[in-house]
This record gives structure tokens, sequence and C-alpha cells, in this order.
């Protein structure tokens, strides 16, 4: 949980160290203001359940009721120097960062790319300043294809605040986010100020980053380019216990961020953002496994494989090394690479501020193009290479958002929205191409529209201490047009269903003094398959629906701070997965998606004490875990959704301790990963810590350093079942140290 001071000084919960073997380091988080009034938002000097004492107007206080509510601000980001959004989120009880050690990956392979998951729950909706990142045509409930963009979304250093809700917290955030919300709130130039950050680190790490604001008269702006690289990371084997190389992990990225804000009055307003992000990277798919480097060796030896050629094709299929030789030769000569460029535009026309709420209509552009090719060498120049010559794909949606609220009294806000977006897929993965003549093998062609649009409508009201926010919401997914070609010359044509549906939802939150509040909420779930869905699916899909429902305490005695929320999602109708043999080859399978039912429990515990001026700690605990009705699942074969539990960590444990006295900040953070299945992670532990430092130099210049997985573990966050152990390696031992200069 993240301490607050007053508006003067945020107190940021960087983390410091001095940990014992029987105590670790908590993740740093803030929560909702235990105090329920809705004219009344200001915190006590060091608050952990709630928002930091400021005149700055916080959008959601209008909006949330409750909830568990983590904040992370710009002070924050800046003193733990993360480098995406997914690492400075990650720390925080309850959210699930699955990494995979490289920035690249395929479009619709989400086994081999990050993700995100709350509660246990992979409906997690991503907004930035409200609006939401997805692409309805081709996002997916079973796998988080558009999820990955959270690790790239906007550059760290151009957040004003990331908020992260868990569970639902009101309508206005829709009937498909069950897990979530992560909403990322950029920056706007106040004052006129430049800023200049270099840092150098292990593996050829490489971060620069300028920007400039400032502020004149009714005009307001911020720029800002910042590169990321990095080569071949190292991780630890295993078995062996030794640094390896995670070859063709490395990657280079390119980040543009520009936003401008002109008041016309005290009621009207302007916004302009462009956002452009260039990311190339190299796509490793899996590190070896060393378990098996005795067989590998000995088969080396006897000529059965050569890792620089494709020797593994002398190997029979049915051989259990095949597998294992197959990804050996991806490593050392496949030289796979991706490109991924987004540019994504948004106006924003406010036309009233209505006691701190902001009336407006947004109009916006998202375009996210992703290139990858498997066989080329590493060190081909790719920029002189046609991009019809290797697979692409391109996600667009465009849309319009429109926000109305008003304070009716001081104890009754009403609030409204509508939301139309048109989302657009369009695929061309080609295992062999021929552009003169169109024709492709083994192949993939696809071309998916949809529009989507839905109105909400919500009332937040005081009674005394009680604030009850009931809430209507209408959805609409209309229908998947287009098609899809693969399999040589296999068609599929979409022409599916529309699907609508009203829900509700009522959210509750009871002050029981100024310093802790008890809330609860339930809402109805729905969401509608999308084309990847349908595509896999056995028989016909109908819409997910079911209730989710959330309870929790916060409050603060003291100088300690509680925390504790349960959350309950019961899906009647949601969509799981199944194997069944290949119709084209028997000795493969693939997936199958039926509608089943399913529950998903999580809990969370956080606490946290400020020693002093200068001392602070916290602890946190999280849990979440997944059941479905066996007798829905139609196959007898190992079903995807049997391994929804043992695929991640079922706990996990945070702790942090911070000290922080005139120029000079430092911090520890432990994570303790427990519960996993060791047919499918290293260990069924790890114990992961984090150490920065930041010093001021003068009031312009700052120096930092960072020490991640200071004892070198070998660890993973995320698996893959037919993949392997050990396949998605975490980084090992590695350091960061910059300059930041502000002029």
């Amino acid at each position: 949980m993240f301490f607050y001071k007053n508006k003067k000084k945020i107190l940021t919960l960087s983390i410091l160290c001095a940990i014992s073997s029987t105590s670790f380091m908590p993740s740093t988080y803030a929560q909702e203001q235990p105090k329920e009034k809705l004219d009344n938002y200001e915190l006590e000097e060091v608050v952990v359940e709630g928002k930091n004492k400021s005149d700055e107007t916080y959008d959601d206080k209008y909006i949330r009721t409750g909830g568990d509510v983590d904040v992370i601000t710009a002070e924050d980001i800046e003193k733990h120097h993360y480098i995406s959004v997914a690492d400075a989120i990650k720390r925080l009880p309850g959210v699930e960062v699955q990494d995979v050690g490289y920035k690249a990956f395929e479009y619709g392979y989400s086994n081999y790319q990050a993700s995100v998951t709350i509660n246990g729950d992979s409906r997690v909706l991503i907004l930035v300043d409200g609006k939401r990142i997805s692409n309805e045509a081709n996002s997916s409930v079973s796998a988080e294809h558009n999820k990955s963009q959270i690790f790239a979304l906007i550059p760290p250093e151009n957040i004003e605040r990331i908020e992260v809700i868990k569970g639902s917290a009101a309508m206005a955030y829709g009937s498909d986010a069950t897990g979530g919300v992560i909403n990322i709130i950029t920056k706007k130039g106040e004052y006129n100020s430049s800023t200049l950050d270099i840092g150098f680190g292990s593996w050829g790490k490489q971060k620069y980053s300028i920007s400039n604001a400032g502020k004149n008269d009714k005009l307001s702006w911020i720029v800002s380019y910042s590169k990321d690289k990095r080569d071949d990371m190292k991780y630890v084997d295993r078995e062996y216990k030794e640094n390896r190389t995670y070859y063709n992990s490395g990657y280079d990225e390119d980040n543009t961020f520009i936003k401008l804000d002109y008041d016309f009055d005290e009621n009207q307003s302007l916004e302009l953002m462009h956002t452009y992000k260039n990311t190339f990277g190299y796509y490793p798919i899996m590190a070896p496994d060393y378990s098996s480097k005795a067989a590998l060796d000995e088969a080396i030896a006897s000529g059965k494989f050569n890792p620089n050629n494709n020797g593994y094709d002398k190997l029979p299929q049915d051989d259990p090394a095949w597998n294992r030789y197959h990804r050996w030769w991806y490593i050392f000569n496949a030289g796979s690479f991706t490109k991924n460029r987004s540019s994504n535009y948004d106006v924003k026309y406010t036309f009233n501020h209505d006691d701190g709420i902001d009336n407006y209509i947004r109009i916006f552009n998202n375009e996210n193009r992703y290139y990858m090719d498997r066989n080329r060498p590493k060190f081909t120049d790719y920029t002189k290479l046609d991009y019809k010559q290797y697979s692409w794909t391109k996600d667009q949606a465009k849309g319009i958002n429109l926000r109305w609220g008003k304070k009716l009294n001081e104890d009754n806000v009403l609030y409204t929205g509508f939301d139309f977006t048109n989302s657009t897929f369009t695929e061309h993965s080609y295992a062999s191409y021929y552009p003169t003549t169109g024709v492709f093998k083994h192949g993939k062609l696809s071309n998916i529209e949809r529009d989507t649009w839905n109105v909400f409508i919500q009332d937040k009201m005081q009674f005394n201490k009680l604030t009850i926010t009931p809430g209507l919401r209408y959805n609409y997914y209309g229908k998947n047009t287009g098609y899809s070609i693969s399999n040589k010359d296999k068609r599929t044509d979409y022409d599916t269903d529309s699907y609508s549906r009203l829900t509700m939802g009522l959210f509750t939150n009871y002050a029981i003094d100024d310093n802790q509040n008890i809330y609860a909420s339930w809402s109805q779930v729905y969401n509608a398959p999308y084309a990847p869905d349908i595509a896999s699916a056995a028989n016909k899909l109908e819409a997910e629906k079911g209730n989710a429902y959330t309870f929790g305490y916060s409050g603060q005695i003291g100088k300690s701070s509680f925390g504790a929320n349960y959350t309950l999602t019961k899906f009647d109708n949601t969509f799981g997965a199944f194997s069944v043999p290949s119709e084209t080859d028997p000795e493969l399978f693939e997936k199958k998606t039926t509608n089943i039912a399913s529950d998903i429990q999580a809990i969370g515990i956080n606490y946290g004490y400020k020693f002093d001026d200068n001392w602070s700690a916290n602890l946190a605990y999280s849990h979440a875990k997944s059941s479905i009705d066996k007798k829905m699942n139609t196959s007898k074969d190992a079903s995807y959704e049997d391994l929804r539990n043992n695929l991640h960590y079922n706990n996990k444990y945070s702790a942090s301790i911070n000290y922080e006295k005139d120029k000079f900040n430092t911090g520890l953070d432990a994570i303790l990963y427990t519960g996993m299945d060791t047919n499918y992670f290293s260990d069924n532990s790890f114990l992961v810590l984090d150490w920065h430092a930041n010093y001021k130099i003068n009031d312009n210049l700052t120096a930092y350093l960072l020490v991640n997985n200071l004892t070198n573990e070998c660890y993973e966050t995320k698996a893959v079942a037919k993949e392997g152990i050990g396949a998605l390696p975490m980084e090992g031992r590695n350091f960061m140290i910059g300059l930041n200069y502000t002029f």
C-alpha cells in the first residue's frame, strides 16, 4: 500500500531493506478513501486507504463507490524507475503479471506473451485517461491477445498515476471487467521544465528519455521521447544453477508522447494526445530445457542432432526428445523477430466542469501493427525488408466517448455515458507466400470487423455514513463480419449473431468513522464471444453471463493501516477450452471452445505501518483460485481449463521496507510466490528481492541505482503446459545505474 503525505509532499513507498530470513518486503499501494463523502475527499497527513490530500481532482471520486483500489503516483514511478506499467503494478497484491522475459510476441499466441490478471481473472479492463484499450474484433475472453500492450502502452515517465481497481466498483467501467480495471492517467504540462534521464545496466541495457513541459496562458503541453533497449538477457538454469543466455530475447523500443491542452475558459477545454511506439524484438519462443542436457549432449556427439542446421528433422517425431531438440534449433538457428508499431490519436473536448466532474466528448483512433518472421538469420538488416515478405497483423479501434455528470446536491451525483467503437482486425500470416499470384500455403488470411456500443447511468447517493450507487448498463455487441482462411484453402466466413443485454449493479460503502469503512458490491456480468472464441467453438457459443460480488474493509488506526477483501465471480455461462485430435493430423490436438460454468474466488489482506518520518513498511497476501463444472466439459482429454490453477502461482506474499530522509531514499521489495505446480515450474516457491536507491545531488540532479533479483533466483512467472519446465525464465540478477537532470 502506498502512504501519502499532504499536498506539498507525497511520501512514496520506496523500498528498502534489511530483510531477515523470516521476513520479506511488501509491495506498496494505496486504496479508496475510507470516508465516503461526495464533497470531501481530503485525507489525514498519513493515509493508506485513500488518495493524497490535494486540490487535484480525481475523476473517479464521483464514479466509484468503495472497492479495493491501489494508486501508483508519478513520484512512485520516479523513485522506482519502472520500465513499464506492468513493472509498476506487478508488486501490488492481487495483481498477477505473467512475464515471458522478452518483449517480442506473435499476435494471437497468448502462451508466448506477457499477460495480466487481477484476483485470478484475465477479464481486466485497461484504460488510458478513462478510454478503453481493446479491439473488440479480435480480443478473446479466454486469451489475452491485446493485454500484452499494457507493457508498453504509455512510457512510465509520462504517467501521472496508475489506478488499479480490483473487482467491480462502478457500472461506468462495464459488465465485462470482472477482474478489475487498470486506469493509466497521463501527465499534463503545468510548469515550464525539461527533464533528461540516462541509465545503463546489465546485458547492454540502455534507457534514455527527454521531455519538455510547460504552460503559457491558456495552453499547456508535454512532449517526450524515450528509448529502451537490451541485448539477450541472462537467467539461471534450474538444474545446474548456472547462468545461461536467453538467446534472441533482446529488444529495442522507441516511444514518442505528445499532449496539448487548451483552456477556452473555466468550463471549456480541448485536449489532443498522440502516442507512437516502435518496438523491435527478437522472438526466442522459449528457453531450452536444461534438464535434458546430458541427453542433448549425447545426441549432438552421436550426430543425431546438429543445432546449426535442421538436424532435428532427423529424429522421428515420436521420439520424446524431438520437441526439445526442435526448441534448440529455434534458439541457435531460426533468428525469429517481431516488430510492433502503435500510433494512437485522441481528441477530447470538455464542455463543462460541474464541481469537479468533467463533461466531455472524445474521438479516438488506435492502430497497432505487428510483424513477424521466424526463419531469417539474426543479423539480417530488417530495415530493408518489405513488410509483405513476412507475416503481419493490424488491429484498429476508432470511436467516440461521451460523459456527462451532474451534482444534484451535496449528497447526490448522477453520472452517465455512451461509448461506440468500430474495431477491425487484419492478419496475413505466411508460411509460404508468392506476392505476384497471391498464393500461400500453410498460412492464414483474416479480415474481421465489429461494432460495439453501450450506454450506462448510475446515481451515487449519500445517506449519512452510507453511500449507495445503483446503476444500469446496456451492452450491444454487433456481428463479427469478415473471413478467415487457413490450413491451405480452408475458409471460414464470419457473420455471427449480435448480442445485447441490460445489466445492473449495486455498489455500497459504509463509513464506520473518519478512518475506517466497509464496502460491498454486486454486479451482473455480460460478455459476448469474440472471433477467436467463435472460430474454435465446438458448438454455438452463448454470451458469457454471471454475477460478481465484492466485500471488503479498509481503515487506519494510528500509524497502522489495514485492508481485507474477498471477491467471488460466479459464471453461469463462460467460455472454456478442451483439446481434441486434429482433423488433419491425428497426432496433433486442436483447441475447442464451449460454454461452461465457472467460479473465481480471491482474497487479499494488507497491513502498513509508518514507524516515523523516515521509516515505513508494508505486508500483503493474496490468493486466487478457479473452479469449473466438470460436467460441462465435453472431452475426456486433458482440458486447458483443468490447468487454470496449475499454470500460475496460487499465493503471493509481498513486503517492503522503506527509508527516506533529506536527499536520500532507498528501499527493498520482496515478493514470495508459492503454490506452483512443479510439473510446469522450476520449484513450488520463489522469493524475489529488488532494491533501489536515489540520491539528490542538487536541486536539479538525481543519481539512482537499481538491483533486481538480488539473490539471482531461478524462477518463472508464467508456464506453458506443452513446453516443459523452465521454458519462460525471468531475468537473473541485474542492475541499472543512471542520472536524472531537470532544468
